[in-house]
């Protein structure tokens, strides 16, 4: 849920609640602030998706075959 908000803040350019981004909103920096924003930010965006494909894999490898046994 949290990298759907952060994508469509981004995309959309409003707030969860559907308010315009403030003019101070670090994403709209540019430059290397904005750089520096982005690179921090991204592993927080991104900890879910990859938390779930870790998860996957886990339970992937751990399953026991219903074949053997």
């Amino acid at each position: 849920m949290w990298t759907v908000l952060a994508f469509s803040t981004q995309v959309m350019g409003t707030t969860i609640r559907g308010d315009e981004l403030p003019d101070t909103f670090p994403g709209r920096a540019g430059g290397w602030q904005g750089g520096v924003f982005y690179l921090c930010y991204t592993p927080l965006v991104l900890w879910g998706p990859l938390l779930a494909v870790l998860t996957f894999a886990y339970r992937k490898r751990r399953r026991v075959p219903s074949g053997r046994g």
